[in-house]
């Protein structure tokens, strides 16, 4: 009976130990981080608009990978791009005043205009088999997928899609939001719905994650970046950590805890740099893993090498913008999509990119086989 009353008295000690350890961050901290994005005054309903943008703009670009299917319009892209013309199947998105190309990376809003462009000429050919120097259509070995393909192997649309998830919405949340002009604002006076300043533009960098406020419980309806964070999270626990981080920032925020929230920036912009790097590598294993199926393969090689690309927006920037221009050409001929070629792209070549990006970013070294 002694001995059993003191395992009672010692397992009492340690429940009562647990929950004071389990509440002490709190109380360290003086205020709470909650385990969702459920805080006062949010709102990010312009990053949402410009997702839905690029939504509707890379379903028009992807419209004409079938076979004999309608040529496409660079004016139409262009305007969904500029958000004029009224260019879009969402009567809100028409009568938004937001707009996809004023937000995208200084020095490189044209050169989305000149992809466009070229997607509507390969749209041309959709009548035609893809082949070196022929664009045109590719269908999957078993006959469930199809893609266009430019004259070189390159499929335009990944390009515009995943470029633009880049060179906007990455770009402008780290470069932008969590810069130091938008972090050193004021945040005393609160505007009802938006919060502060500081508050508000935290909130916009989240809003171009693409996550749910419930995000990773809920993995549903994920867009963009939430969407690639998922897809290698099984891997490197990315979404707990970017989403962890994005919950202390904002807390920190509130409670004026600028340590904190700077802690919680340098995290979000190492975890959604290292998940772009990830990704690209998941995408070169799965070409490699569909050499035998050309469809498949230059598909997932367009998609590897847009993300190599996004790379250059980044606030982090481990890799300098000559050495990823020297990975790119050495995968694809060239750092301009448009002059890039997958017909001469080895499965040697593949690999050694993929070693290029894990040995600049170390965690992802003893895991590129899996991702």
């Amino acid at each position: 009976m002694k001995n059993y009353n003191t395992l009672l008295l010692l397992t009492a000690s340690l429940i009562i130990l647990l929950s004071h350890s389990a509440c002490q961050k709190s109380d360290e901290l003086g205020y709470t981080i909650p385990t969702t994005y459920n805080f006062e005054n949010v709102d990010y309903s312009g990053q949402t608009q410009r997702i839905d943008m690029l939504a509707e703009l890379a379903t028009y670009a992807k419209s004409a990978n079938t076979t004999n299917s309608s040529s496409l319009s660079a004016t139409k892209m262009i305007d969904m791009y500029n958000n004029s013309n009224t260019p879009f199947s969402d009567a809100d998105l028409n009568t938004s005043t937001k707009q996809i190309k004023n937000k995208v990376a200084t020095g490189f809003q044209n050169e989305f205009e000149s992809y466009m462009n070229a997607q509507e000429t390969a749209s041309l050919s959709t009548n035609l088999v893809a082949m070196q120097n022929q664009a045109g259509i590719l269908t999957s070995n078993d006959g469930n997928e199809s893609f266009l393909f430019n004259e070189n192997g390159v499929e335009l649309a990944q390009v515009i899609e995943k470029g633009l998830a880049s060179a906007c919405f990455y770009y402008q949340s780290t470069v932008v939001y969590l810069g130091p002009t938008q972090m050193n604002v004021d945040n005393k006076a609160v505007v009802a719905g938006k919060g502060t300043n500081m508050e508000h533009h935290w909130d916009e960098a989240f809003g171009y994650f693409g996550a749910p406020i419930d995000f990773p419980s809920n993995i549903n309806n994920l867009q963009l970046w939430a969407k690639y964070s998922n897809k290698v999270n099984s891997i490197l626990g990315s979404n707990s950590k970017i989403m962890n981080a994005f919950f202390k920032g904002r807390a920190a925020i509130s409670a004026d805890d600028y340590d904190a929230r700077d802690a919680a920036r340098e995290t979000i912009k190492a975890e959604w740099e290292i998940i772009l790097a990830a990704v690209a590598i998941s995408y070169l294993n799965d070409a490699k893993a569909n050499a035998t199926d050309p469809a498949l393969c230059y598909h997932y090689l367009t998609e590897g090498y847009a993300f190599i690309m996004g790379l250059k927006y980044g606030a982090s920037k481990s890799i300098p913008d000559t050495d990823i221009d020297t990975i790119l050409t050495f995968l694809a001929g060239s750092p301009n999509p448009l002059q890039a070629n997958f017909y001469n792209t080895t499965d040697q070549d593949i690999t050694n990119t993929i070693n290029m990006i894990a040995n600049t970013f170390t965690t992802l070294k003893d895991v590129k086989a899996s991702l």
